[in-house]
This record gives structure tokens, C-alpha cells and sequence, in this order.
């Protein structure tokens, strides 16, 4: 019999057994799988319940997680927001602003911009923030704000005022407008070229990117770019313009100008086109000065450029020579022109006109803005200079802005020239030189001028006051140190016409009228014995300005004397045997001489008060019981015997000569 295997029944489950054993665990697994399930769904519910509690816990509140700028303003109250506000506007209004263009930064002070928080929008805004959607998803939103802030940006409130005043000056720096496109002419033809492109500067990009650059703490420093690129000018409908110039053009265009045909080639003709881009629509012109001054020239109608020496002046009135007055073309034929090219026209009849105005009205030397008259003897030396000063100046035009100089324009005056001796002032006395008496047409510039409302650059009165001239309101000239320099202030050019009949001479200055000039007021005072004037003039403009300058003069107390009355010509410098004399019995020495002609040989000339004059002669020695006397008043001394008397010696009855004084006069 075999070996006896024994069976341990109780270490062996049963069917049974294993039954009940698989029900368990799969009972297990379905806990596990519930506790699984259910726990987030809990999770969820305890944080909804918890992002609702807190939700509601936070009414007029801001809810967590929310910042402005860099600062957590989460859970404040509307008192607290108004505290964080006050704190962020005090940095706002010192907070330098930097406006970046690819070029440069400029600076301006967020004050100056008129930059403020706005307050009420932003505190709106702020508590706004993770309340805005259904209230079933607010927890959810609460939820992120855990994990990541919720920024909410400053709502700044610009002052348009300020800001326009703050940003004018940076604007004008930045802002470029683009640049528009023009017409060049190349190889005869017409070609457009665009503009460069422009900048703006963004005002409301500018508010937006300060909004969110807003300062949290002193100090910090705001960089916007609000610089805006802007694409240049260009426009299909400009270019086909362009594109018909060229093909309607590509023969030339022929003018008929009285009865004579003149051919203008394409290339001439387009180089009078123009853009104008002024209205809603562009469109394309001719230039109209241009064109007359080619058509004149071809035409032969016209001599070129006005010569202002060659007008016609009649009282206040002036007008074109002849030779200029007859000229193409009325003011509108220009865009008769072009609008009959356009339509496919090549050959046009031209009218000429005649007007000798409106090209000087064009010029802006139209009207008569200052006239003055002085008179003067006929016949004399002095009035050929006059005359001839007028005869050279007589056309000169001042530029505006620019300043006319009389001795400049003239140059010396000379015989050459025509100008002859005449009378002078010369160190404050009278004299004569070539040239002399243009003084007067210096004068008669100056006053015209003065009413014209010209500006006095550089002037000079004389020295002494002479009656035919205004008094304090003159000037004299003297090449080439002395000069009448006026300068023109107006934006129109000055003309100056000159006029003279035998016994006056007038200057006429013709512009256009935008100031003028008038005296309203003199003083004179007083500076030692000279006389001071002071001439006031108000200049008032055409817009209703008035200005108010004065001009000066001071006179001698007479011919040769200044202001402390002593001589204005310089003492002659005498040689060693020559003697200073008073030849005119004024106090002052004025001639040498030679000294044998004052004292005889055998006396010696003696300057007793050192002022250069010789006060007596004295004898070298006389003998002993003599002295040197002056017998007859001539200045020659003679030795007499002490008791001796001359033939004019004083009666006995009068009273001695003081022995002091004797022996001083004697030397």
C-alpha cells in the first residue's frame, strides 16, 4: 500500500468560503471608489461655500487677490481706497512723464498733462472685479484669484485744458505731419514722388499707457510711447492726373499771342504745373507767374523785371512804365489754360492786358506809407548835392527785414560822381567840402521815414541847429563814419522815391500800409549850455497796436563851442618859432604865428596862465634903474627909467598900480 497523504481541512477555504471572501472585497472597492468620487465633489462644495461666504463677507469691499498697480488693495473699503488713492495721486502729480520716440525722450510733469486718478471710475472698477459674470461662477473666479492676482488699472482723468497747454510744446517736437507728395520734372516728363512719412503723438494712447504705468512709491518715473507712424502721402487719383498732364501735353502747347505763335515744348509747359493739395480733392494747377514772365518773354511784350527808377509817380499815386504795363494775362487765364490742355486743346488765343497797378499791388509797393519836404535857397553849391542824392537814391528798395544805408548805397560823395564844394560842418564849426548839403537830403529821408514808421538803426543829428530842418528831429551824414542807416519792419518791401523842384526836396516812401507814425510829444532840458530835444514818436499798427520811441539831438550854445563852452575844434599845433594867438578875441587860441610877429627880438613871450596863449613880451634884461614897460599896448616891451611915465599914463590923481600886480603883469 502506498504511502498515507493527510489532508489539513482547516488551512483550506471552502467554495463557500471563497464566496464570501470575493463579495467583501469587491464591497471594498466600491467604498473606495465612492470616498474617490465623493471627496472632490466635498472639496468643490466646501470651496464654492467657502469663495461664497467670503464673497459675501467682502460686499463693499474689494474681493481678494486684486491689485492696483503694484499694490493689494484686496478687502478695502471704500475709506481705505480713498487713503491708497490720496497716497497714488501725490505721486501722480510729481511723477516725471517720458514720452519715447525713436529719437529722443521728452520729458513733461504729469501735473502739467492735468493727470489725475479718477476716482470714483477707478474705485468702481476695483469692485467690480471678480463680481462681474453669473453668480454661479464668481467662486470659480475667487478660486483663481488664489493662484494669480487680478490687476485692474488706474482710470486716469486727463484735464483737456491742461493737457493741451502741457502737451503743445512737446507736440510740436514730436508730431511730424507726413510729408506731402510732389512733382518733379525728369527727362520732360511729370513724375510724382510721394512724401516722407510723418509722426503724431496718440493723446488718447498717451492716457491709456499712463493708465497703466501707474507710480506705486515716490520717485518712480513713467515711459509711454504714444508716437504714432504714419504712412506718406500717395494717391491713385493724383497720380492719373498726372498720368493725363503728360499724355495731353506730349506735343507741347501752341499760344497765339497778337497774332504771333509761340510754341511752348512739354518740358516747358510742365514745369508750370504744381500740385494743390489745399481742398477736399487733389487737383493740379499752373503757375500762373511763371507761365506771363515765358509768355511775356517769348512774346516779346515785356522788358523783363520792373526798373524802379522808371515809374511814374503823380502825388500819391504810382504806376508801371509803359514797357511794363502791357502783358499777359488776366488773373484767371492761367486755369483757362490748363482746364482747355486737360480737355485735349493745344493751341490757345491769349488777350493781353494793360495795367500798370496790380504788379506793383503784387509787390506790396502800392501805397504811399510816409512823405517829407524840406525847402532850401535856389542856386546855391549845396543843392547840386542835394539833387544828385536824389538822382542816385531815387528807386532804392528796402527788403523787408533788411537795412537801407545811405553812405553805403551813395558811397563817397565826389566830383566824379557830380557832387561839388558846399558848405560843411566840420568839429562844430562851419567849413565847406565836396559833398557838402547832403545833410538835408539825409534830413528829409529821416523825417519820412519817421512818419513811415521805419526803424532808426543808426543816425546822427547836427551838431548845430540849423532852422530849415525840424528841430530835434534830423540827421546829417559825413563819409564815411557818419551814416543814416533805417531798417524796414514790415513784411513788404519799402520803396524810396525821391522829388526836388529848384527850392524843396522830397522823399516819398511807398509799401504797403501796415504802421505809421506821428510826433506826440518834445522836451528839451538843458545839458550845460548845450540844449537837449527829445522827440517822442507813437507808431500804430494796422491791427490797432501802438508803440511808442523817441528820437534825440543835442545843439551846441553856438558855432564852435560845446557843452562846457570850450572850443570844438582842436588847438593848432604851433612850431617851436611859432606862437598861439587868439585871432578872434573869443578867449581861445586858435592861430600860430611867428613869434617876431609878437614880441621884437630882444624880448621874450611868456604864457603867464599856462593856457597856451602868449600874454606879453618880456625884455631878456633890462638895465639897472629901468623896467620893461608896454608903452603902447602892442604886446613889445620897452626898458624906461624907473620914474619914466609912458604917453597913456594914468592921471596923478589916480590910484597907484598895485606894486604886486605890477610885477606880476611885467613878468
Amino acid at each position: 500500500m502506498g504511502p498515507t497523504q493527510s489532508t489539513d481541512t482547516s488551512s483550506t477555504p471552502t467554495p463557500v468560503q471563497l464566496g464570501e471572501r470575493r463579495s467583501s472585497s469587491g464591497l471594498r472597492w466600491t467604498r473606495r471608489r465612492l470616498i474617490f468620487a465623493v471627496l472632490p465633489l466635498l472639496l468643490l462644495a466646501a470651496t464654492y461655500a467657502a469663495a461664497t461666504i467670503d464673497i459675501r463677507n467682502h460686499d463693499g469691499r474689494v474681493l481678494r487677490g486684486v491689485v492696483l498697480g503694484d499694490v493689494d488693495v484686496g478687502g478695502m473699503s471704500a475709506e481705505e481706497l480713498d487713503i491708497e488713492f490720496d497716497r497714488i495721486n501725490s505721486f501722480i502729480s510729481t511723477t516725471p512723464v517720458y514720452i519715447e520716440t525713436p529719437g529722443a525722450a521728452y520729458q513733461i510733469d504729469a501735473e502739467r498733462l492735468g493727470l489725475a486718478l479718477d476716482r470714483r471710475a477707478t474705485q468702481a472698477a476695483l469692485l467690480d472685479s471678480g463680481r462681474s459674470g453669473t453668480s454661479v461662477l464668481r467662486p470659480f473666479g475667487w478660486l483663481g484669484a488664489l493662484v494669480s492676482k487680478r490687476e485692474v488699472d488706474a482710470i486716469l482723468r486727463l484735464d483737456a485744458s491742461a493737457a493741451e497747454a502741457g502737451l503743445a510744446a512737446v507736440s510740436k517736437t514730436i508730431s511730424v505731419q507726413p510729408g506731402e507728395p510732389i512733382l518733379i520734372l525728369s527727362n520732360g516728363r511729370l513724375q510724382l514722388e510721394p512724401g516722407t512719412a510723418g509722426s503724431i503723438l496718440d493723446v488718447p494712447q498717451l492716457v491709456r499707457d499712463l493708465s497703466a504705468s501707474l507710480p506705486s512709491e515716490p520717485g518712480q518715473e513713467i515711459f509711454v510711447d504714444a508716437v504714432t507712424t504714419t504712412d506718406s502721402m500717395i494717391d491713385v487719383d493724383i497720380q492719373a492726373l498726372v498720368d493725363l498732364i503728360n499724355g495731353q501735353t506730349r506735343n507741347g502747347v501752341e499760344f497765339v499771342v497778337n497774332g504771333t505763335s509761340i510754341q511752348a515744348r512739354r518740358d516747358e509747359f510742365r514745369s508750370w504745373v504744381e500740385l494743390d493739395l489745399a481742398g477736399d480733392e487733389p487737383r493740379a494747377r499752373l503757375n500762373a507767374e511763371v507761365m506771363y514772365r515765358w509768355i511775356n518773354a517769348a512774346a516779346g511784350i515785356a522788358q523783363g523785371d520792373i526798373d524802379t527808377r522808371a515809374l511814374i509817380v503823380e502825388g500819391a499815386q504810382i504806376r508801371l512804365p509803359v514797357a511794363n504795363a502791357i502783358m499777359c494775362c488776366q488773373a484767371d487765364v492761367a486755369e483757362q489754360v490748363f482746364e482747355s490742355v486737360l480737355s485735349g486743346t493745344t493751341t490757345i488765343n491769349l488777350e493781353l492786358i494793360a495795367d500798370d497797378l496790380t504788379p506793383l499791388a503784387d509787390l506790396g509797393i502800392s501805397e504811399l506809407i510816409g512823405e517829407f519836404t524840406t525847402e532850401h535857397p535856389a542856386d546855391e553849391d549845396r543843392v547840386i548835392n542835394i539833387q544828385r542824392m536824389a538822382d542816385i537814391v531815387r528807386g532804392a528798395v528796402i527788403e523787408p527785414g533788411d537795412t537801407f544805408s545811405l553812405n553805403s548805397y551813395v558811397g563817397e560823395r565826389t566830383t566824379a560822381k557830380g557832387f561839388v564844394p558846399a558848405g560843411v560842418i566840420y568839429d562844430g564849426v562851419f567849413d565847406e567840402d565836396v559833398g557838402g548839403g547832403v545833410s538835408q537830403f539825409a534830413t528829409t529821408l529821416f523825417n519820412a521815414s519817421f512818419f513811415g514808421g521805419l526803424d532808426f538803426v543808426e543816425y546822427q543829428p547836427h551838431s548845430i541847429y540849423i532852422d530849415r530842418y525840424p528841430f530835434g528831429r534830423e540827421a546829417t551824414v559825413n563819409w564815411p563814419t557818419v551814416d543814416l542807416r533805417i531798417r524796414n519792419p514790415s513784411d513788404f518791401p519799402v520803396l524810396i522815391w525821391t522829388e526836388y523842384t529848384p527850392t524843396t526836396i522830397t522823399v516819398k516812401l511807398f509799401g504797403t500800409a501796415t504802421v505809421s507814425g506821428a510826433q506826440t510829444d518834445q522836451t528839451t532840458e538843458p545839458l550845460n549850455e548845450c540844449t537837449k530835444v527829445r522827440t517822442e514818436r507813437t507808431r500804430t499798427y494796422a491791427d490797432g497796436r501802438e508803440e511808442v520811441d523817441y528820437v534825440g539831438a543835442t545843439y551846441q550854445p553856438s558855432e564852435g563851442r560845446d557843452c562846457d563852452g570850450n572850443p570844438t575844434e582842436p588847438v593848432p599845433g604851433c612850431e617851436d618859432s611859432e606862437g598861439l594867438v587868439d585871432s578872434d578875441d573869443d578867449g581861445f587860441g586858435d592861430l600860430c604865428v611867428p613869434i617876431e610877429a609878437i614880441c621884437s627880438l630882444d624880448t621874450t613871450p611868456v604864457d603867464e596862465d599856462d593856457d597856451g596863449l602868449i600874454d606879453y613880451c618880456s625884455a631878456e634884461e633890462c638895465p639897472a634903474d629901468t623896467k620893461a614897460v608896454d608903452t603902447n599896448g602892442d604886446g613889445n616891451l620897452e626898458c624906461l627909467a624907473l620914474d619914466a611915465e609912458p604917453d597913456d599914463a594914468e592921471p596923478d590923481d589916480a590910484e597907484p598900480d598895485d606894486p604886486t600886480e605890477s610885477d606880476a603883469e611885467s613878468g
